[in-house]
């Protein structure tokens, strides 16, 4: 009876922690243990880059992302780490994770345009890796972060009256 007790506490007990590992959680803070553990992997994915090392480059991509574009070659890849600022000179905005995905939010140091590098982790064979790397440009975000109170003001009173 003991013995069926313990079981059963062992087996909730795992449930529960299996929930709780699939919740997801946004981090807002970069000094998180998770953040900076991909952070740094990211970043030996960039030095490994620049140094033109495409086999071990590609030991920290997930298989699914050497399928997509851009192809790499030994040729290309410095020039792709080049394209890309390190993540110390980027605003860390958030991480969204749940289950075995994460995903960091960076914000480029721009004034005349909103841009943004989302990287996006994933765990194969129970480790961390990269699957997309992708920037983003909000035009339209950085003309409204410029506008002054009254032209904010002017452009929302307009949007209520075309609704």
């Amino acid at each position: 009876m003991v013995r069926s007790g313990l079981l059963s506490s062992a087996i909730a007990l795992l449930l529960v922690a299996s929930a709780w590992a699939q919740t997801p959680r946004q981090i807002t803070k970069q000094a998180d243990p998770l953040v900076r553990g991909l952070e740094s992997l990211y970043a030996k994915s960039m030095d490994l880059a620049r140094a033109g090392d495409l086999d071990a480059y590609w030991k920290l991509r997930t298989a699914a992302s050497k399928d997509r574009p851009p192809r790499l070659t030994r040729e290309l890849l410095p020039l792709f780490a080049e394209m890309l600022p390190p993540l110390d000179t980027l605003k860390f905005v958030r991480m969204d994770s749940a289950g075995g995905t994460a995903r960091a939010l960076y914000r480029w140091p721009r004034e005349d345009v909103a841009r943004y590098t989302v990287i996006v982790y994933r765990m194969e064979d129970k480790e961390w890796k990269i699957d997309s790397v992708v920037v983003r440009t909000d035009v339209h975000r950085a003309a409204r972060e410029s506008e002054s109170p009254g032209q904010a003001a002017r452009r929302s009173q307009a949007s209520r009256q075309d609704n």
